[in-house]
């Protein structure tokens, strides 16, 4: 059940009009897997959960299952065309190891009991550039409070972003967090330092169209650190 209206941290919800395999994935897959109640989130009991919030068109997130066999996934995904598109690719063999919800991811935060992911990736969330925006930002403080405690202590965040003023504004927020330790990422929001794609990460679309258009990414890992 959702409550209290947030502020949204994404744009649009569909675009052009979906094909017809991807409409029929959509129509036919999503109500497979879409999460309606936080109870009967995957039948069988998976060894570990992995959470990708805003999964884009699936990319990331379908080499992750082809790369991890024995993991199974929440991915996040409001906007309606890149869902659909994910669902086209995934294979039926791989639908009892994925949960899709639909919606915005904080709401689904709310419902999910303590140490629920060994792992998260936020890769490439919408920047909103202009000042006037930046309070539609996903990574902010209070999100975290809401993300963190369903992380299980020790698992690794991965985040990426090829927006410098949102990368500066990711280090002022994850870089001192007193729940977080940076494994790896640039120590300065100048494009300039950025490293390479680090090897392991499966490429995104919107990363590959970054860096077509000659930007860079900065890419960066934080792990949760075990309460005391």
């Amino acid at each position: 059940m959702m409550h209290n209206k947030l502020i949204s941290s994404f744009g649009r919800r569909k675009a052009r009009r979906l094909r017809i395999t991807s409409q029929r994935a959509y129509d036919d897959i999503l109500p497979l897997l879409k999460i309606d109640s936080v109870q009967q989130i995957f039948k069988n009991t998976p060894s570990e959960i992995w959470l990708e919030i805003g999964f884009g068109g699936g990319e990331h997130l379908l080499e992750q299952l082809a790369k991890n066999p024995s993991v199974s996934v929440v991915g996040c995904e409001p906007f309606m065309n890149g869902v659909a598109k994910f669902l086209a690719h995934l294979l039926p063999e791989d639908y009892d190891r994925v949960c899709v919800w639909h919606e915005d991811v904080r709401y689904l935060l709310d419902q999910l009991p303590p140490s629920f992911f060994g792992r998260a990736f936020i890769l490439f969330p919408d920047p909103w550039p202009k000042k006037r925006q930046h309070h539609r930002r996903l990574i902010t403080n209070e999100f975290m409070a809401k993300l963190l405690p369903t992380l299980t202590d020790g698992a690794l965040l991965h985040v990426a972003s090829d927006d410098p003023s949102y990368v500066e504004h990711i280090q002022t927020v994850l870089y001192n967090h007193p729940q977080l330790a940076l494994r790896e990422g640039p120590l300065s929001a100048d494009p300039a330092i950025w490293g390479g794609r680090p090897e392991g990460w499966p490429l995104t679309r919107y990363e590959q169209k970054a860096v077509t258009q000659g930007k860079k990414c900065a890419y960066m890992v934080f792990q949760k650190q075990e309460n005391h």
